[in-house]
């Protein structure tokens, strides 16, 4: 065990660095240290993993909404959120509402941004983050069949799929082969005219089959069609 006092050791260490330039010192300086420091950040990390972790658990996630392809600029998120949480009555202050505006899915834009998007949502939707999905048309048409899309019969009510009918649009069940109600027309709703979030063009709202708020999904989808 090294008996030296904690004050020689440091007059040691003072003398190896006076004779050192400024580059050295930092390498040495790391080199002695990096267990050290490897341990302090480490810790940080746990901590930081942690205080994340405890904060997730005190917020109750109501719904999450992906507006995909839309055109972000011109759609206000908050407002929109804040509308939708006024029209359920609103909520708490733990509750969480979010709707991304962000996600860009282009298989043809192989750019850095691009491709971080579709991983982004790719592995949002495993986890079954991802509850409400406003896709474009050519989004809608590659989920319609088999990839994941809940039965819109199950989730809205009979008066609703009737008051609504003209607005549905069908997909294949994956197991059956069924036709079944997918996805809702919300090319004509208020929000998507007034917003011009897809300029116009065929929008379709769906409901992702490993959606753990199933009730105010169709809460959501009754708020687009009003």
């Amino acid at each position: 065990m090294d008996e030296r006092s904690i004050r020689e050791i440091i007059r040691e260490e003072l003398k190896k660095l006076k004779g050192m330039t400024w580059g050295q010192r930092l390498g040495y300086i790391w080199d002695y240290y990096k267990p050290l420091m490897a341990a302090i950040l480490a810790v940080i990390l746990v901590i930081s993993i942690g205080v994340s972790i405890y904060r997730n658990m005190q917020i109750n996630h109501l719904l999450n909404v992906y507006f995909v392809n839309c055109n972000s600029t011109e759609l206000d998120a908050q407002a929109i959120t804040d509308d939708f949480a006024e029209y359920i009555g609103g909520i708490g202050a733990k509750d969480e509402i979010l709707l991304d505006t962000s996600t860009i899915l282009d298989a043809e834009d192989t750019s850095q941004y691009s491709m971080a998007s579709q991983m982004k949502f790719t592995a949002v939707v495993a986890a079954g983050d991802v509850d409400v999905a406003i896709f474009d048309s050519e989004q809608y048409e590659k989920y319609r069949d088999g990839y994941g899309l809940e039965d819109l019969s199950e989730v809205l009510s009979e008066e609703q799929l009737s008051r609504w009918e003209n607005a549905l649009a069908y997909g294949k069940d994956e197991e059956t082969g069924k036709e079944i109600p997918v996805a809702l027309d919300v090319q004509k709703a208020s929000l998507m005219e007034q917003s011009n979030a897809y300029n116009g063009e065929k929008v379709y709202a769906v409901v992702m089959a490993n959606s753990s708020h199933t009730d105010m999904s169709a809460r959501f989808l009754e708020y687009l069609m009003q």
